[in-house]
């Protein structure tokens, strides 16, 4: 029999597969279903529950552990541990015994804080910004080669009874002495002058807007200690806040419209000032409240006005705590108290510190370096700051706040404004290296500038007039026809640049109007020189007459203070008081029209009244 021939050829292989691919198919399929019966029965074989798992096996158990948890409560005897061993335990637990430190610093801990890199600190703004106006007779220059004419000064405010000052410099012949014995020694500049010439500063009256605030100095200081007592580059003289200028900005109120911001030329305000002004009022309290000089490194091409402005010397008077803000008021008088009690206290430890025979005693002796007996002094040391009191580091101490004030002379009498300011500081990092910065950039920005800070109220600007308002005496309220008034009104004088008083008589209703026309008629209603203040009279409340006698030898008690109400043409209501309006009055009480008021009075003309009074 012959071999059977195998070929590998296309049609070789294709017949094979033809003629037994369906056997090869189904030897597939049946060994696939032997492996499903073969693992049927080896699940069958290995996974059959045994006796424990069967369920009565199982139902068994759970009866028998529950019959034990009833019947068994507490813990079998040899089980319980021994009440000795839990006590200890727990004592442990109820009396925790606390280490106490050890008496000397550990090693294991850092001996200094941990170095920071420099950040740029915030720039606080203005606190509590507030603006008054007003009208003052400011001290003003004389025109070149012009005379300035003489000026009828009334007593100042701390003297209510000073006499009316005599101009300077007196026509004097050749042969007379240039001062008198009991005059003081005229300035070389003075001396200068024409005789002419040395008659005082002219007065001009002036409308003005005076602008204060806070400057956080307490807090400024904390802010840059936050930012730079750990940083790994110190240096004293530029890690304290440094104030380099203010930006004071301006908007006018009008009806209707936004408000619009514009600065205020503050190079401007200066050339005028420095034009106009004859000199500064003294404050010898504001070295205290203003910032310390170390501190106030301005840049004189942006800021030539201090932060604390100085105040115009003014022709009639001084500014006193007027040019102050309320919080520095409140400091003074608080620290003046302070003071005086303390000067008491130490007079009478001075009184009480001396032995019989007028020495002092030990403990009133220096010490310090030397022993007491040698007289050698004691510096005084801060128990908490270990410094010399009155410093604090490089900077005085004083009040936690500073003054920041600028007087705007700028301004027109009946409009609205508001202010707003602007500080800037000296940057701290400027030219550190970058290593000790956070970011390289904080060594390049010269200035920081602080927030806006709230702007103030509105404020309208007063025109100069002034209502006061005085009961009168008896027999000039017999001269008053019932249901009129007398108001005096305090304003510019005219050609002189002084104010002086004004007398109307009016009824509620009526305009505070003083026209030189009514003066004409049989009747005086007005004296003094003209002026318009275009407010009504609304309603007047108090008592007119000046009862000051005695009755029975017991003191008239006080009568209800007399009050009248005025509404101003912007729609503002005053209310005008006489306790309010004594200063005013008795300070220009000289000014009153006194030869008209007696001749309207029957008295002879020309004769006045003791001490400039006026029957009104």
């Amino acid at each position: 029999m012959k071999m059977p021939k195998f070929a590998l050829n296309k049609a070789a292989v294709l017949s094979f597969f033809l003629s037994h691919g369906e056997k090869i198919i189904a030897a597939i399929i049946g060994l696939a279903a032997c492996g499903l019966v073969w693992g049927g029965i080896g699940t069958i074989r290995d996974l059959r529950p045994s006796s424990k798992q069967e369920p009565q096996a199982i139902v068994a158990s759970a009866a028998a552990a529950s019959e034990h948890i009833d019947a068994v409560k507490n813990p079998p005897a040899e089980e319980r541990a021994s009440d000795k061993t839990l006590a200890e335990v727990v004592t442990q637990w109820r009396e925790p015994k606390v280490v106490s430190e050890p008496p000397h610093a550990l090693f294991s801990r850092p001996l200094f804080g941990e170095l920071a890199r420099r950040s740029s600190p915030d720039i606080l703004p203005i606190e509590d910004l507030r603006a008054v106006s007003g009208a003052a007779v400011l001290a003003v220059k004389a025109p070149p080669g012009g005379r300035v004419a003489p000026q009828v000064r009334a007593p100042d405010l701390d003297d209510g009874n000073a006499p009316r000052q005599k101009p300077r410099g007196n026509r004097r012949g050749p042969g007379q002495q240039a001062q008198q014995p009991d005059q003081p020694e005229q300035p070389e500049q003075d001396q200068a002058l024409q005789p002419d010439q040395q008659l005082g500063p002219q007065g001009k009256v002036v409308p003005y807007v005076l602008v204060t605030g806070l400057i956080p100095l307490k807090k400024q200081q904390q802010e840059y200690h936050s930012r730079f007592d750990n940083a790994s580059f110190k240096n004293a003289t530029i890690d304290a806040p440094n104030w380099s200028s203010y930006r004071i900005e301006r908007a006018e109120i009008q009806p209707g419209a936004a408000e619009k911001w514009s600065p205020i030329d503050v190079k401007q305000a200066v050339i005028r000032y420095g034009a106009e002004w004859v000199g500064f009022q003294s404050e010898p309290a504001l070295a205290t409240i203003t910032i310390p000089t170390t501190q106030e490194n301005r840049d004189l091409a942006v800021s030539p006005i201090p932060f604390s402005s100085p105040m115009p010397q003014l022709a009639d008077g001084s500014w006193g705590l007027n040019a102050m803000h309320p919080w520095f008021v409140d400091y003074l008088q608080r620290d003046a108290e302070e003071k005086k009690s303390q000067a008491l206290a130490d007079q009478v430890k001075a009184e009480t510190s001396t032995n019989i025979f007028g020495a002092a005693n030990e403990e009133s002796v220096g010490g310090g370096i030397g022993k007491p007996g040698f007289g050698v002094p004691v510096m005084p040391v801060d128990e908490d700051s270990g410094m010399a009191p009155g410093m604090a580091g490089s900077v005085m101490l004083g009040p936690e706040y500073r003054l920041f004030r600028f007087i705007d002379l700028d301004v027109k009498p009946g409009r609205t404004y508001r202010y707003r300011v602007k500080v800037v500081c000296w940057n701290p990092n400027l030219n550190v290296p970058s290593r000790h910065l956070v970011e390289a950039s904080l060594a390049t920005k010269p200035i920081l500038e602080s927030p806006e800070s709230k702007a103030t109220a509105p404020v309208v600007v007063s025109d100069g007039a002034r209502l006061l308002v005085q009961p009168v005496g008896k027999q000039v309220l017999k001269k008053i026809k019932p249901g009129m008034f007398a108001v005096q009104i305090l304003g510019e004088k005219p050609n002189t640049g002084s104010l002086a008083l004004r007398v109307l008589i009016m009824e509620p209703g009526g305009l505070a109007n003083v026209d030189s026309q009514q003066k004409k008629t049989a009747e005086l209603r007005s004296l003094g020189d003209s002026i318009t203040t275009n407010r009504v009279l609304l309603d007047v409340r108090g008592a007119r007459e000046d009862r000051t006698e005695t009755r029975g030898g017991k003191a008239t008690p006080p009568p209800e203070p007399l009050e009248m109400i005025f509404l101003r043409p912007d729609g503002i209501i005053d209310v005008v008081s006489s306790p309010d309006s004594q200063l005013d009055f008795e300070r220009y009480r000289a000014t009153l029209p006194t030869d008209q008021a007696n001749a309207a009075a029957g008295d002879r003309a020309g004769q006045q009244r003791p001490g400039g009074e006026s029957p009104f």
